[in-house]
């Protein structure tokens, strides 16, 4: 079964070295993904289907609401406007704000409602189910916890061809560890990058969540090479889009009970 890329054959960015079609097929399969380093060394993992939605969204809930200042001026536009408002902070708090965040001590992971943070010596594993899943070790007694990336996710069709690449004897293995069939993230081995157009075409063909999968446990092994120092979970709840969601559902209920 192939091994893992070498770390010498993956740039800064996250696609492969080199001038190969392999590396093309990498290229080509992030730029389906918002996938994208800052000014200050950052890196942030998401992809664009849910970036598409909330600016689509925006652009309904504008047209309706200029609709509403201009030709209705009555409690049932109050109610239609509260309702804009409570759709846009779901809308906000699912599209908009999950995300991965890598930096040089560990990883962030945004969800709607609800943000870790996790020292990559605190990370146990990067699997693929429904979605990228961060296993990651918790403050004793506790047991380790699985984070479920909301941005990260993984279509039924995209983990099916991905198992597909994946040999019989490894997935039997999987399935008797993990009854849930998730796998541990690999990539193709470096002695046939550059020279098999046929694996050129398999890598740009991958899901863009399977690529920053791959990534991310790139980068978890290259820290504990180094020497991470161990870590453990932290959780918090996200206040701001919780906010955006109750707020207007306030406001709404509100309008409704004083008509």
């Amino acid at each position: 079964m192939p091994g893992p890329v070498p770390p010498s054959r993956v740039a800064p960015g996250g696609t492969l070295a080199g001038d190969g079609p392999a590396a093309a097929g990498a290229g080509a399969s992030r730029l389906r993904s918002a996938w994208r380093t800052t000014a200050d060394g950052r890196t942030i993992f998401r992809l664009i289907p849910p970036l598409l939605l909330w600016w689509v969204w925006i652009a309904f809930a504008v047209i309706n609401l200029a609709d509403l200042v201009i030709q209705s001026r009555d409690w049932f536009s109050l109610e239609i406007l509260a309702g804009l408002l409570v759709a846009t902070g779901i809308m906000y708090a699912c599209t908009l704000r999950p995300k991965v965040i890598s930096d040089a001590d560990g990883l962030t992971i945004r969800n709607p409602f609800r943000d870790y943070r996790v020292p990559w010596g605190g990370v146990a594993g990067v699997f693929l189910g429904d979605s990228v899943e961060i296993h990651c070790e918790r403050p004793a007694p506790k047991r380790a916890k699985t984070i479920y990336s909301w941005a990260l996710y993984s279509p039924r069709r995209a983990r099916a061809r991905a198992d597909l690449r994946v040999g019989f004897g490894t997935r039997r293995e999987r399935e008797r560890h993990n009854m849930r069939a998730r796998r541990r993230f690999e990539v193709p081995d470096a002695a046939t990058l550059g020279r098999m157009p046929d694996k050129a075409k398999e890598i740009a063909s991958q899901h863009p969540s399977h690529i920053m999968a791959a990534e991310l446990a790139r980068r978890c092994d290259e820290t504990r090479q180094r020497g991470a120092a161990a870590g453990v979970l932290a959780a918090q709840w996200a206040w701001p889009p919780i906010a955006a969601v109750l707020i207007p559902v306030a406001a709404l209920i509100a309008v409704i009970l004083a008509r």
